[in-house]
């Protein structure tokens, strides 16, 4: 899957962060965390007050979301699965 160029210049804006907080409710265990670099281990609710508050942690969380919505759009994540 290959990045979009202009990823890092989307407008984050409620409907978005909407959509994103949706994900994370509906498809992450609560007992799941998730590791963004040296940032340290997020559980489900710290993941979506980051998105929440759009801060740089929620802006890469959504960016991976947007990322994946792409790919599975685009055909891109079938294809990369079917090669496995």
């Amino acid at each position: 899957m290959r990045n979009n160029p202009n990823s890092n210049n989307i407008e984050i804006n409620e409907k978005i962060k909407e959509l994103i907080i949706a994900r994370i409710e509906a498809k992450m265990s609560p007992h799941l965390k998730l590791s963004i670099g040296s940032d340290g281990s997020l559980n489900k609710d710290e993941m979506i007050e980051h998105v929440k508050e759009g801060d740089n942690i929620g802006k890469r969380i959504i960016q991976v979301h947007l990322n994946f919505l792409r790919a599975q759009s685009s055909g891109e994540l079938t294809k990369a699965l079917n090669t496995l």
